[in-house]
């Protein structure tokens, strides 16, 4: 692969929509297999080899998780979390991503009662989706 086709790969996967944060990963192998991680920004954090990171994690690069199929929809806000939908064929995914100050984002599925409430009628009101 020459660097023209290095730059052009890099870029399409830059610009896929997705889930984003400091560190993102997921405990759940069910996004492990229906999406991927790409890399969107550099590591940053504490390098500090012999800190404990007690009061924070280690340093990491800021992540996307990019679903392979389905489409996903960003259904809003409560002030701590994120909250999305991925929809699939003949199913829907409720996914959370938490992101504390100083801790790795987290991206996880959830009941849909997880989800607040206004989010939900919001959308109903609306007819989206």
């Amino acid at each position: 692969m020459n660097l023209e086709s290095a730059a052009r790969a890099a870029l399409a996967r830059m610009q896929k929509e997705g889930v984003e944060g400091w560190g993102l990963y997921t405990p759940n192998a069910e996004l492990e297999e229906l999406g991927e991680f790409v890399q969107v920004g550099p590591v940053v954090g504490c390098f500090t080899d012999n800190c404990a990171h007690v009061s924070h994690d280690p340093a990491a690069p800021r992540r996307r998780w990019v679903p392979r199929v389905g489409a996903l929809y960003h259904l809003g806000d409560d002030g701590r979390s994120g909250y999305y939908v991925l929809r699939l064929e003949g199913r829907d995914l409720f996914l959370r991503l938490s992101a504390e100050r100083f801790y790795h984002a987290s991206l996880t599925i959830v009941a849909p009662e997880q989800i607040p409430e206004y989010l939900l009628a919001r959308l109903s009101e609306a007819g989206e989706r």
